[in-house]
């Protein structure tokens, strides 16, 4: 709950909600049977209602409301305030605070295993530790062999209002939920007059190689055309139509952990956060910012787990 807390502080305040491009909106959970059938489901919607979440209601008349057809087989549902950012515009406002703060922005590939070009790098670079936040390249950085793709794939529209009602919620049937493949119901609105329409997941597949032609898209537009029937009439956004990408994840867990391989090492990773990266981030920046703490105080590095929760804790959302 830490970034939900962070993102919600951010867009509460509009002028900071304007430039990074975060707002809060109502997103929409449906389900093919009545939650309660589903012991997983109903142990998570449990969680949630007692995380702290805004605006948390539970109904089946959300199904109407949003018009979602009936013959989709949706029954149960529950809405509650969300983060939804606009990342490209999320990315540069991250970009220009770090830069404010000091940071100097270096690009270039790095084909070594960290440990052994650390000196090197701390050396060349001034540096008191190294943050691997290097994502599926820490197949390599990190010689993490648990580190694999999966890729994702969404269809951009227009949503203004002209083509179809203007969604104004997400709205989203999980594969978890629906007990069904990977190929899931998710609607999700933009800033720019954007909708979002996916999604899939394709596990170890590294190609960038998705057309609106492949057979997997061509199924998920349908998909969500049956579910959202004004979907139809969406008219694709010309400059992007399509948005294609991997996701980071890993064999076990997201890491964030120091490196456990070399005594006296300096290096903190962060990653393998899959398709939640933008959920994690606050959360997962105060447990690398405590490590690092801890590498610099000479602490020997421990495996992840033996922390207890929310210790070491920072207080960041001032700094924004």
């Amino acid at each position: 709950m830490t970034a939900y807390r962070i993102w919600d502080a951010i867009a509460s305040i509009p002028a900071l909600s304007q430039e990074s491009g975060v707002r809060m909106m109502p997103s929409d959970f449906f389900f093919p049977e009545n939650i309660e059938n589903d012991a997983k489901q109903s142990s998570k919607m449990a969680e949630i209602m007692m995380s702290g979440v805004r605006g948390f209601y539970r109904g089946s008349d959300i199904i109407d409301d949003r018009g979602v057809d009936p013959s989709y087989g949706a029954v149960d549902a529950y809405e509650l305030m969300a983060p939804i950012i606009d990342t490209d515009k999320a990315m540069g406002w991250l970009t220009s605070l770090v830069e404010s703060k000091g940071a100097r922005l270096v690009t270039e590939t790095i084909e070594n295993d960290l440990i052994e070009v650390e000196d090197a790098l701390r050396a060349r670079f001034g540096a008191d530790v190294i943050v691997n936040c290097t994502g599926l390249q820490s197949l390599k950085l990190a010689g993490d062999k648990s580190v694999y793709p999966i890729r994702g794939g969404l269809i951009r529209v227009i949503n203004d209002g002209t083509m179809f009602p203007k969604l104004n919620a997400a709205l989203t049937i999980t594969a978890d939920a629906a007990h069904s493949s990977n190929e899931i119901v998710f609607l999700v609105p933009r800033n720019d007059n954007i909708l979002l329409i996916g999604g899939i997941t394709e596990p170890h597949k590294w190609d960038l190689d998705l057309t609106l032609d492949s057979p997997i898209i061509r199924r998920m537009r349908e998909r969500c055309d049956k579910f959202l029937p004004g979907l139809k009439d969406a008219q694709l956004d010309p400059d992007y139509p399509l948005a294609q990408g991997l996701r980071p994840f890993r064999g076990s867990n997201v890491r964030v952990e120091r490196e456990l391989r070399r005594a006296g090492s300096k290096i903190v990773h962060s990653y393998g956060h899959g398709g939640a990266g933008w959920s994690l981030s606050f959360g997962c920046a105060q447990d690398v910012a405590m490590l690092v703490d801890e590498a610099l105080a000479g602490v020997p590095a421990r495996p992840m787990g033996w922390r207890p929760s929310g210790r070491g804790r920072r207080e960041i959302t001032a700094s924004l």
